[in-house]
């Protein structure tokens, strides 16, 4: 949340700055009878203006979220899909996917008396977003310091595939096929959301 509203913060002031100047060549403008000083603070306005324009869409843009990969996982671990923007064959799935599992197992065991769960893990420039239902986790890998913009995305997409294959995960024998349409829901999640 803090670099979103610092984002906004950025846009402000500079809105805030242009006004002000603009403000300040109209007046200096309207007091000067020579044409060529006119001329001078209009393209110093112009110049301002489009300044401005630029910064907002570099600011703007800036806030996207992306999504390299997503882990579609039983609750004890059991990868079912891996999805990446990136084709990286030297990691091995299962391994991360168990990774994922023993840690939200250790903080559980060792830090969480109230039955919570684990629902993220930052590690330097990524972090890592998990939703939960009764019969699948989802965890999301992002490159960005942004993961508002995912956390719901990322539950809705966990119940509509609860809701839409919740029995067959729930006694799951390993049939790949059965989760064919999972992919459908999970492109929306790689990329930019």
């Amino acid at each position: 949340m803090a670099s979103k509203e610092i984002r906004y913060q950025t846009m402000m002031l500079l809105f805030a700055m242009v006004a002000v100047i603009l403000i300040a060549t109209t007046l200096l403008a309207s007091g000067q009878q020579s044409s060529d000083v006119k001329i001078f603070i209009f393209a110093l306005s112009v110049i301002l203006v489009l300044m401005n324009v630029i910064s907002f869409f570099l600011v703007w843009g800036s806030s996207s979220t992306m999504v390299d990969e997503v882990f579609v996982m039983t609750p004890s671990g059991m990868l079912l899909k891996h999805y990446t923007r990136r084709l990286r064959p030297d990691q091995d799935e299962d391994i991360l996917a168990g990774m994922l599992t023993a840690v939200q197992n250790f903080v559980r065991d060792s830090f969480d008396t109230a039955g919570g769960r684990l629902s993220e893990i930052r590690f330097e420039n990524y972090d890592i977003i998990i939703s939960y239902t009764d019969n699948l986790v989802l965890a999301a890998v992002l490159t960005s310091k942004n993961p508002e913009k995912l956390r719901e995305k990322l539950k809705v997409a966990a119940c509509e595939i609860e809701e839409a294959y919740g029995t067959k995960l729930k006694d799951w024998k390993g049939d790949m096929s059965e989760l064919k349409q999972i992919d459908s829901v999970m492109k929306r999640l790689i990329g930019r959301i």
